[in-house]
């Protein structure tokens, strides 16, 4: 996944993404170079090698049976 789909990707979920979209973008993108969390305001930080900085929040997708 590339800077500008992480970005596209957030910005149409208002920078709230579920874990599985999360641990998605972490997997296929080979660009970042820095993934940080803030425990105090509940937020996630990726940087990315070309610049691009994101800042979001990760909510708890529940599985169904």
């Amino acid at each position: 996944m590339y800077s500008h789909e992480i970005e596209n990707l957030l910005r149409i979920r208002n920078y709230l993404i579920s874990n599985e979209e999360y641990f998605n973008v972490c997997k296929t993108s080979p660009q970042i170079n820095l993934v940080e969390y803030s425990p105090y305001n509940d937020q996630f930080h990726i940087s990315t090698k070309d610049n691009f900085n994101f800042t979001f929040k990760v909510y708890k997708k529940e599985k169904r049976p």
